[in-house]
């Protein structure tokens, strides 16, 4: 903070008015060049010497002062800019520089005075005002900080500078339109004014101002290539926005800058989550959680990771562990509820949410889930009273009443089961499931023109689902409608042949994973292309195949796959 505060002390030799001899003065002008120069040694050398040949020289003293400050000497600096000061009560530079050193060492009510001294001086100038209000702000004292900000906003309007720290300060009383204003005339006064382009994409991320925050953010961090932060934000404006590769690259960088920074890892984490890198994005919240382990957001994250991993029982850890941390997270109850169900283990899901309604007893999805959970055990009767209280606790919570109506036709109760697919079509009328197990109700009531309607609603939704097909085929069969049905059945073994072509390209995909990592580059090749030849729009299949070909040096080929599996699939991560 020092170094910055003393860039505002003028450190030319036209600012300076001196007394000195000739020997004195060619010291002194050599050692302003130096410092200029920052080659502080020298300067504080040669400014040593021009005071010994002439120790009334207040010029050189308040020099020395500021190559002291700089080196991080900072008591010799506080007696150089004294005997300045002393040689020349009005000099205002040297009280600039000694109320800068007061300001470093915590001597605020010393730096103050010494500000207002300046300001007494030269009381058109504004860095002593800038000063002063970053001084009254390290207090915390907001107010007096703004006051002063504005008061040098008035007296030069065009100093970018002034506006920066008006900005930044309004920003911290979360009065971020007002904040925003004064950084958008700070960089249109001073494009290359690296701070406030990093504090007015702040403050527009803050504000939900997403692409104004990536222009901002894209010329701080071209400006400070090292700042950590600005390439940390800007990746959270690019995820938002929906560039995961370009959000990828800048949290990259962001974590390469600041190892032991958490936030950008786990960015990262959900960035990689999005793009379906799975081992990634467990890699990242790992690393995160090694920084801080009882960081229960973390924990969570990756138990969520882990969940789409399919690795319930280490995620089942994760979500232990953030209710060690947290007993009471509702959220993490829920989780390990989830998890449970995943893992098989009913009778511990449904222990599990029966602790969660006994912290939360009107949590509607927590009686939805536990419904769930006493289906599984054939506990029906259980699960029906559960998933009415859930849907009398939110009836917009249209998986509960599609559950009721699953759990009904079950029992046979074909008229209470087509209400309940009802009602989960007028809380969501693209309700695919619903529309298909309600005509399958119908079907069952002998009701044939009302089974085929809700089947067609059904296709509206998912057109590409073969058992829909094929059960409008047996309806219209039913009904007759021999034409129309064989449509149906043709449309259905066309959509059943291309789910088996993606289930065995999945399966060369996975082969060809692990041929890749044993180093089996040629054998990995021919599995990916034999996963492309049998579903050419698996976006994994081509990216894979991109990955083995570069690790071959076919850097064009890898590319051009590369570029295929983004147009399937725009998430994917970057080659790396």
């Amino acid at each position: 903070m020092l170094s910055t505060l003393l860039l505002f002390v003028p450190v030319t030799a036209q600012a300076q008015r001196r007394i000195s001899t000739r020997g004195a003065d060619q010291h002194y002008q050599t050692g302003m060049q130096l410092l200029e120069r920052q080659e502080l040694d020298q300067a504080i050398a040669e400014l040593s010497l021009a005071t010994k040949l002439n120790p009334k020289f207040a010029a050189a003293y308040n020099a020395l002062g500021i190559a002291l400050a700089r080196k991080g000497e900072i008591n010799a600096a506080g007696e150089s800019f004294r005997k300045a000061i002393q040689i020349n009560p009005r000099l205002y530079e040297a009280h600039l520089g000694l109320a800068s050193v007061l300001q470093h060492t915590g001597d605020f009510a010393g730096a103050i005075a010494s500000f207002k001294q300046a300001i007494v001086l030269k009381p058109n100038e504004v860095d002593a005002r800038l000063l002063l209000g970053a001084t009254y702000q390290q207090m915390g004292d907001l107010e007096s900080a703004i006051g002063q900000f504005r008061e040098a906003v008035r007296l030069k309007p065009d100093v970018a500078e002034a506006h920066s720290y008006l900005g930044y300060a309004l920003g911290v009383k979360n009065l971020l339109q007002y904040s925003i204003s004064e950084f958008e005339t700070a960089v249109r006064l001073k494009p290359d004014l690296a701070d406030a382009q990093y504090y007015l994409g702040a403050a527009r991320w803050f504000s939900n101002d997403v692409n104004g925050a990536i222009a901002a953010l894209t010329a701080a961090a071209k400006l400070m290539p090292n700042h950590p932060n600005a390439h940390y934000y800007l990746g959270l404006a690019l995820q938002k926005s929906g560039n995961l590769e370009g959000a990828i690259v800048e949290l990259d960088t962001a974590i390469k800058l600041a190892p032991d920074m958490i936030e950008p890892r786990q960015a990262m984490g959900q960035a990689l989550l999005q793009v379906d890198d799975l081992d990634g994005a467990v890699e990242a919240f790992r690393a995160a959680i090694k920084l801080k382990p009882e960081f229960v957001q973390l924990h969570n994250d990756l138990g969520l990771a882990l969940v789409q991993r399919r690795d319930p029982e280490a995620a089942i850890v994760e979500f232990d562990t953030v209710l060690r941390l947290d007993p009471n997270n509702l959220v993490a109850h829920h989780n390990l509820g989830m998890t449970l169900i995943q893992k098989g283990d009913y009778a511990g899901a449904i222990t599990q949410y029966q602790k969660l309604i006994r912290l939360v007893p009107n949590d509607a999805e927590a009686h939805y889930n536990l419904g769930l959970a006493l289906k599984q055990k054939d506990a029906l009767n259980d699960a029906v009273a559960e998933l009415r209280k859930a849907i009398a606790l939110k009836p917009s919570l249209q998986e509960a009443h599609y559950a009721l109506g699953a759990i009904l036709l079950q029992q046979s109760s074909l008229a209470d089961a087509a209400a309940a697919f009802r009602a989960a079509i007028a809380v969501k009328s693209d309700y695919a499931e619903a529309h298909y197990a309600l005509g399958t109700v119908l079907q069952q009531k002998s009701d044939l023109d009302g089974a085929i309607a809700a089947f067609r609603e059904a296709l509206k939704f998912a057109p590409n689902a073969a058992e829909i097909h094929n059960t409008l085929g047996n309806a219209l069969r039913q009904k007759g409608d021999i034409g129309a049905a064989r449509a149906e059945f043709q449309e259905a073994a066309r959509l059943n042949q291309i789910r088996t072509n993606q289930q065995a390209a999945n399966f060369a995909t996975n082969t060809g994973l692990a041929q890749l990592k044993e180093g089996n580059l040629d054998a990995a090749v021919e599995r990916f292309q034999a996963a492309i030849q049998l579903d050419p729009d698996n976006a994994q299949a081509h990216y894979q195949l991109a990955k083995a070909l570069q690790q071959k040096g076919q850097r064009e080929a890898a590319e051009a796959e590369y570029q295929k599996a983004k147009k399937i699939n725009p998430r994917l991560k970057p080659l790396r």
